[in-house]
């Protein structure tokens, strides 16, 4: 068939085709009886000389093509100019191996082009059947048969079969993603196939469901797990039958069941024509929750639009319809019954202005706004002229709105309420200005404020000067007011106070610094209730704070001396006693009388006097430390408060050096005289504990020095080497105790108030000494800490906690916690033998949870990076943290918000006079809220009545403990107090 030199050179003819091919034995084939069956079987015969390269074509082949007999010539290029292109390589390489002997025949599937330019299938097959003397082939035959149409129908069938791989990968890709479980359920009621979802959602083990069990074997299987619940009341009713009688009986096609999770699952059954049936499992839990949230916000909707007068307003201006709500019917006077809107009909509510404003908003065609928000005025069907708000969306098509959907509100009486407000403005300013107040109007979206020319004048500035960027005024405030002044603000913004009102002093234009009373409110909030805008005064104070300055003044200082008196004393003893309570320390009150100044006032006049007394003031606050207190108590009479004394040395030091000063000649005027002072000390607590105690004693050992000569000071006892060898004793004494078992650990409750509970309990340690008998915490405690003992101790009394915390979550409460207190001195102390706490809690299997460590407020001011690495590893180890004794010392609320505190512990001080509308009791009520803010939980501390607790629940108290639910009592009593509760 291809023969010529120009396509292949392995088909060109030999250089003496006649000797080759001898004349007179050609073949004439034309009427062979097998070329005419072959034929008559749609089969085309072609015959080639290969020699010549004459190749003849049948009439069928040329049929098949859609040529008549005579449309084409016999020859090779009338053959192979109708190839396809992508085929002839193919033609070629088969032709050539059958030539050469590879191949036993000739045979290829080929496309030809047709008459038309389509293109047909050929099965072209053939062989050589003659030979020269060397072997080469000399003719070959062969038939074309058409198989288009087979070609068609293989490749049909082969992009079915692709299409049914692809189906069958995508189905089990589903079963395996989507949400929905499913059972394939054979006609036996056998389970063929599940998805992992089924599995999930009903809770049935895979392997159990990869056994193939029936449908009743499933339903027996939960119905003893007692997935159903009782009588199958967590199905539907109509299909609980059907599950209890182990899948027997008429299917349900749909019902819901709830889970023993409370999820609600939606089953549903379709039967398929085998016999069997595909069971589907999904979770519908939030369409049924949100069905039924949709109800309720649908009567919540109708109720919200009958109250705030309001309604919705659908216009499809490209069909010429429009629908509205219940609440437009209302708005415009008018029903259902009574009005059929239209563009047309609905168009006769709006004036001609809202006309014009709508009209406007549907002009825009090349930005297409989508919102619109527009205030319109309308007349209803009885003929009220009425105010809207309208805000909605515009849904736009080349370039022309087709559709606009709003909700109206009727905000006449809003409008009615701001032109009223428009008409008294100017009233209300001049009446303000006339009480000598400034005036200010502030748009807060803006940014823009308005100063009356009294507000300018008041801090110096000229109404030529109104122009000033609107934050001028903020930013002369007083650095150390503004955060005040912020929060005063914003708590107004937020609705939390009905008046803006704050204090602060703001910089005139000279550098002078005004102090006013900043008052406003709130006039106008938008839909969503934030701020537009506040009008206010602003009202001089400064007289008014100096008065208050001064008044302040005379009451807590002396006049003369500038030194805290008698008042002013009493307040820094108190407190400088609770940080001795707090931080274990001794402080020393001293009272200073001067020698002889009654000579020196009777000799050289008051006036003298007084400045005896000024000196004498500046000496002694130079002899004593920046921290200590120096007041003076009236006449000649000095008091000093010496805090945080560690040792006796340091004490004497400071008397010596106060004598020293005050016996050096003191230069009034043109005289010279000398004094000396006598100085009574006490000590506490020591000597005593309450604050007239001590000044009795302190005035009693005044009176000793006096009379033992002047000059020299006194204690109130011989009580400081006594007091030393007794804390040697009791440090020795604490040595052997712990390992003598002379200590015992007693658990005080702590109660939940809002509901009686005892789940919490603090650990406290009591010790029996056994010649002293009991030992009070306070006494041996900071000898235990100035010793280093208390990390022995603390260690002692944790393990015994932790041991009884253990035993107590097993039989009282899981949750059960003991709080346990560490010193200052456990938190600095590295050298301990044992493990950190956190661990030991890991090393018995209890949770950071079960402990509460109880620290002090002054540990939180320690800078170290131990003390916060060591608070950040309880936090960490999930232990609570506990702030014992809040209030009495520093209460810094920056460490509250550094460390993670999870309580507060009220400090006893404050309960005790705990009584209705008493200072105490809004110390209490301002610390809870604080705490709460911070998210911190506050228990309260020696409650010892019922008055207290009634006091600290109102306030919202989380715990209390006191004698007035118990007392401090041992494990075994604790259990009985557990047992009768």
């Amino acid at each position: 068939m291809t023969s010529p030199s120009d396509h292949s050179s392995h088909l060109a003819p030999p250089a003496n085709p006649s000797a080759l091919y001898p004349s007179g034995h050609e073949l004439d084939v034309s009427k062979n009886p097998w070329k005419l069956a072959l034929e008559s079987a749609g089969q085309g015969v072609w015959d080639w000389n290969v020699v010549t390269g004459e190749q003849t074509h049948p009439v069928l082949w040329k049929e098949m093509l859609g040529y008549a007999a005579d449309e084409i010539d016999q020859g090779y290029n009338e053959f192979v100019t109708r190839v396809h292109p992508d085929d002839i390589a193919r033609v070629q390489d088969a032709f050539t191996a059958c030539l050469e002997g590879r191949s036993k025949g000739y045979a290829i599937d080929l496309r030809m082009r047709c008459k038309d330019g389509s293109w047909k299938w050929i099965m072209s097959h053939g062989m050589v059947v003659s030979h020269d003397a060397q072997g080469n082939s000399l003719r070959m035959i062969g038939t074309h048969t058409d198989i288009t149409e087979r070609k068609q129908a293989e490749q049909a069938l082969l992009e079915l079969n692709a299409q049914l791989i692809e189906e069958t990968r995508l189905l089990e890709t589903t079963l395996a993603s989507i949400s929905q479980g499913i059972f394939m359920i054979e006609a036996n009621g056998r389970v063929s196939t599940f998805n992992p979802k089924a599995s999930e959602l009903l809770g049935l083990p895979e392997q159990f469901l990869a056994t193939h069990p029936t449908v009743q074997e499933i339903a027996l299987y939960q119905c003893q797990r007692g997935d159903f619940g009782p009588a199958a009341c967590l199905v539907d009713p109509h299909a609980r039958r059907y599950l209890t009688d182990g899948c027997s009986g008429a299917i349900p096609n749909h019902y819901l069941r709830t889970t023993l999770a409370g999820r609600t699952l939606e089953v549903k059954t379709q039967m398929l024509p085998s016999g069997g049936m595909v069971r589907t499992f999904a979770d519908v839990s939030d369409y049924v929750q949100a069905e039924e949230a949709r109800k309720r916000l649908n009567q919540l909707l109708d109720a919200t639009q009958a109250i705030a007068r309001v309604g919705g307003w659908d216009a499809d201006i490209a069909n010429d319809t429009v629908f509205w709500t219940e609440g437009i019917y209302r708005i415009l006077d008018t029903s259902i019954q009574e009005f059929t809107p239209t563009p047309a009909t609905a168009n006769q509510f709006f004036t001609p202005a809202a006309k014009a404003l709508i009209k406007a908003s549907y002009s825009d065609g090349t930005d297409q706004p989508q919102l619109h928000d527009l205030e319109l005025e309308m007349i209803t069907a009885k003929g009220r002229h009425i105010w809207v708000h309208s805000m909605g969306t515009t849904t736009w098509k080349q370039g022309q709105p087709v559709k606009r959907t709003a909700v109206l509100q009727d905000i006449t009486e809003r409008k009615q309420g701001e032109a009223a407000l428009r008409e008294n403005e100017q009233i209300w300013k001049l009446a303000l200005e006339s009480t000598g107040d400034g005036v200010w109007d502030w748009d807060i979206p803006s940014g823009e404020k308005f100063f009356s020319k009294r507000l300018l004048e008041m801090y110096g500035f000229g109404e030529a000067e109104r122009s000033n960027p609107t934050d001028e005024l903020d930013s002369r405030i007083h650095p150390e007011d503004r955060a005040q002044m912020h929060r005063d603000r914003q708590a107004h913004f937020d609705g939390l106070t009905p008046t803006y009102s704050n204090e602060r002093r703001v910089r005139c234009k000279d550098g002078s610094w005004k102090w006013v009373l900043a008052r406003g409110m709130v006039i106008s909030r938008d839909a969503e209730g934030k701020p537009l805008r506040m009008t206010g005064t602003h009202t001089d104070i400064t007289e008014r704070k100096k008065s208050e300055a001064l008044i302040w003044q005379q009451a807590h200082f002396d006049a003369l001396t500038g030194l805290p008196n008698r008042s002013m004393l009493r307040d820094r003893l108190e407190q400088e006693i609770k940080k001795s309570n707090r931080d274990g320390q001794q402080l020393a009150l001293l009272f200073i009388d001067l020698d002889h100044f009654k000579e020196v006032n009777d000799t050289l006049g008051h006036d003298s006097g007084d400045l005896l007394l000024i000196e004498a003031a500046r000496r002694i606050r130079g002899a004593v430390r920046a921290s200590d207190t120096v007041a003076r108590m009236g006449g000649d009479e000095f008091t000093v408060i010496l805090s945080d004394l560690t040792e006796a040395s340091s004490l004497e030091r400071i008397l010596q050096k106060l004598l020293q000063a005050l016996e050096s000649v003191f230069q009034l005027g043109d005289e010279q005289v000398f004094v000396s002072a006598s100085i009574g000390i006490t000590m506490y607590p020591l000597d005593a504990t309450e604050i007239e105690d001590l000044f009795k004693h302190a005035d009693q050992a005044l009176y000793v020095a006096k009379g033992a000569g002047r000059n020299r000071f006194s204690f109130f006892t011989p009580a400081l080497q006594e007091a030393a060898q007794t804390r040697v004793r009791l440090a020795n004494d604490l040595r052997t105790g712990l390992a003598g078992q002379q200590f015992r650990v007693v658990y005080q409750p702590i109660v939940e108030m809002a509901t009686g509970a005892v789940h919490k309990a603090e650990a406290l340690i009591r010790w029996h000494h056994p010649t002293r008998g009991l030992i009070s915490p306070a006494a041996f405690i900071p000898i235990a800490e100035a010793s280093g003992l208390i990390v022995e101790i603390g260690d002692w009394v944790f393990q015994q906690a932790a041991t009884q915390v253990q035993a107590w979550r097993a039989s009282l409460s899981p949750q059960f916690q003991i709080s346990v207190n560490k010193s200052p001195v456990q938190f600095h102390h590295s050298g301990s033998a044992h493990k950190p706490w956190f661990q030991q809690l890991q090393a018995m299997g209890l949770p950071g949870e079960s402990i509460v460590v109880e620290i002090t407020e002054g540990l939180l001011l320690d800078s170290s990076d131990s003390v916060a690495d060591q608070l950040l590893a309880l936090r960490d180890a999930g232990i609570q943290v506990s702030l014992d004794d809040f209030g009495t010392g520093y209460s810094s609320l920056s460490y509250l918000q550094k460390f993670d505190i999870d309580f507060i512990k009220i400090d006893q001080s404050f309960v005790r006079h705990l009584v209705p509308a008493c200072t105490d009791l809004a110390l209490c009520k301002a610390i809870i809220v604080m705490a709460h803010e911070l998210g911190i939980k506050v228990i309260a501390e020696g409650v010892e009545t019922e008055l207290q607790r009634d006091l600290l629940a109102a306030a919202g108290c989380d715990y209390a403990q006191g004698y007035l639910f118990a007392r401090p009592m041992s494990a075994p009593d604790f259990e009985a107090f557990m047992a009768q509760r």
